[in-house]
C-alpha cells in the first residue's frame, strides 16, 4: 500500500507510521532542524554584545544542548498529538488507540495477523466502519473481502431456502449462513490467457483471521460454515458436441438368448476351509464370468438351510444360499516349485510342481490319463482335487485322446472365490451357477434314442 503523506503537523517525522524509538535518521534530522530553529530565535533575542559570529562561545554551547533537547520534546510531543488521529496512529499504539475498540478481546480470542504496518492501520479504520453499519450479510462480506484478495461468496441459508423450492436447507438452517472462499488464477491454452482455480495462499492464517473478524462483525446469535471451494474449469481445453448414447438393461432383461447357457449345474460341490473357496473338479467353469451368482441347493450352506441374510425366493447374493463369484481360478495359492505327491483317478501318481494352471512331472507321461481324468495333490497349498484337461507340447491335445508323449498337462479351472463367506465348510454340495444371464439353454436328458446317425465312423 502507498504511503501517505504525514503532513498533520508542518515539522512532524515524514515517515509513515513513525516509529516510536529515536533511532531513525529522520527523527534525527527532524529534531537536529527544529534544534536550529531555535537557536536561531535565540541569537535574535540575544543583546548585541552577547552576539558572536562563530558559534564557539561557552554560553552558545550551552542554549545549543538545551535547543537540542526542547526541540526532541517538541517532535514527541507532535507525534503523540498525531497519534490521535486514527491516520496518524504509531504502530506501537495501534492497539491501545484504535485495535481495542474493534476487538476488545482480542488478548484472550487473537488478534488477526495482517502484513504491514499501513495495512493494518487501515484495515482497522476499515472495521471501525463496517461495525458503525450493524450486523448483515454485507458487512460480514466486506469484512472478510479486507483480509483477502479471493472471491467471497456469503449465503445465508434461511433466506435460499424460501427463495428455491424443495431446497435441501429448510427452518432448522434458519440461523447459519455458509461462506466460500475461492481463489483464482491465470494459465494459457492455445495462446488464449485464462482464469482457473487456483489453491489459496496461506489458507490457515486466512481462517483464523476470519474467525476473528466475523466474531467482531457476525449477529450473535448466528453460526456459520467456512470453507475453500474448488471447481472444475474446462475452459477452451477442450471443443465438443453434447450427444447422447443411452442403455437401459431392464429392457434387455424382457428378451433371452436363445442359444445361451443359462446355468451349469453339479451336485458335487466343496466348500474348502476358508468357505469363500467352492470348488467342484467334476465341471469346467471357464466359461462362467465374474459376477455369476452361485446358488447352493443342499447342505448346510443352501437356500433351503433359513437363517436371516433373506429369503430363497431372491434371484441375488445377499441372501441364504447365494453368493456372488468374483473370480474364476485354476489353484488357491498359485505357482508351487516344490514337487509335492499326487494321485490320480486312473492310478497315475509321482511328485509334481505347479506353474500358472500347469503341472509338470517329468518323469510322467500324461498321455496315459484319460478324459475327465482328476488328480489329487495330498500336500502343500494346493493340496486338493483338479480336473485334467489338455496335454502340452509338440503332441499335445486333450486329455484322453492326445498321443503324447507329454511331461505337461494343464488343468480345468474348476475353482471360484465368492465375494463373502459361505457360512460352514462342506463337501457333497448341489448347486447351479449362472453362465449367461440372459441365457436359456439348459441341459436336456433324451433316453431310449438312436443318435449314432449324427456321429461320423
Amino acid at each position: 500500500m502507498a504511503e501517505e503523506t504525514k503532513d498533520l503537523l508542518p515539522s512532524m517525522v515524514a515517515q509513515n507510521p513513525a516509529p516510536a524509538g529515536e533511532d531513525s535518521q529522520d527523527r534525527k534530522q527532524k529534531v537536529r532542524d527544529q534544534a536550529d530553529r531555535i537557536m536561531e530565535v535565540f541569537y535574535l533575542l540575544l543583546p548585541s554584545n552577547y552576539v558572536s559570529q562563530v558559534r564557539g562561545p561557552f554560553y552558545s554551547i550551552q542554549f545549543q544542548a538545551a535547543a537540542e533537547v526542547l526541540a526532541n520534546f517538541q517532535i514527541t510531543a507532535q507525534e503523540i498529538f498525531a497519534d490521535a488521529s486514527f491516520s496518524y496512529t504509531r504502530t506501537e499504539y495501534l492497539y491501545q488507540i484504535l485495535g481495542s475498540l474493534v476487538f476488545p478481546v482480542a488478548n484472550e480470542k487473537g488478534w488477526p495477523t495482517i502484513e504491514g504496518d499501513v495495512t493494518y492501520r487501515t484495515f482497522l479504520r476499515n472495521m471501525i466502519n463496517l461495525l458503525l453499519q450493524g450486523a448483515t450479510a454485507e458487512t460480514v462480506q466486506d469484512g472478510i473481502e479486507l483480509l483477502t484478495d479471493a472471491t467471497i461468496e456469503v449465503i445465508e441459508k434461511g433466506v435460499e431456502a424460501r427463495k428455491t423450492p424443495n431446497s435441501a436447507w429448510g427452518p432448522q438452517d434458519q440461523f447459519v449462513f455458509e461462506i466460500n472462499v475461492s481463489d483464482t488464477g491465470t494459465v494459457t491454452s492455445n495462446g488464449v490467457l485464462i482464469e482457473s482455480q487456483a489453491f489459496p495462499v496461506d489458507p490457515f492464517t486466512l481462517y483464523e483471521n476470519v474467525r476473528i473478524v466475523l466474531r467482531a462483525l457476525k449477529p450473535a446469535h448466528t453460526l456459520y460454515d467456512y470453507r475453500h471451494l474448488f471447481t472444475e474449469s474446462f475452459g477452451p481445453f477442450f471443443s465438443a458436441s453434447l450427444s447422447w448414447d443411452m442403455e437401459n438393461y431392464y429392457y434387455q432383461d424382457f428378451r433371452g438368448y436363445c442359444v445361451g447357457a443359462k446355468k451349469l449345474i453339479g451336485t458335487t460341490g466343496v466348500t474348502l476351509t476358508d468357505r469363500t473357496l467352492f470348488s467342484d473338479a467334476a465341471r469346467d467353469f471357464s466359461s462362467l464370468s465374474p459376477g455369476a451368482i452361485l446358488t447352493i441347493l443342499s447342505g448346510v450352506n443352501s437356500i433351503h438351510a433359513g437363517g436371516t441374510e433373506g429369503t430363497s425366493a431372491s434371484t441375488d447374493e445377499g441372501y441364504v444360499g447365494r453368493y456372488r463369484v468374483v473370480a474364476v481360478l485354476y489353484f488357491p495359492v498359485g505357482d508351487d516349485a516344490t514337487p509335492r505327491a499326487y494321485t490320480t483317478t486312473s492310478g497315475l501318481s509321482g511328485t509334481a510342481t505347479v506353474s500358472g494352471n500347469t503341472i509338470e512331472d517329468s518323469s510322467q507321461n500324461w498321455a496315459l490319463a484319460l478324459e475327465g481324468e482328476i488328480l489329487t495333490f495330498s500336500s502343500g497349498p494346493n493340496a486338493g482335487s483338479y480336473r485334467l484337461k489338455f496335454l502340452e507340447g509338440n503332441n499335445g491335445g486333450p486329455v484322453g485322446f492326445a498321443s503324447g508323449p507329454a511331461t505337461k498337462v494343464g488343468i480345468a479351472p474348476s475353482l471360484l472365490r465368492l465375494r463373502r463367506r459361505m457360512k460352514y465348510a462342506a463337501t457333497g454340495q448341489s448347486y447351479e451357477v449362472t453362465v449367461d444371464r440372459l441365457g436359456k439353454q439348459t441341459t436336456r436328458e433324451v433316453t431310449g434314442e438312436d443318435v449314432t446317425l449324427y456321429f461320423l465312423t
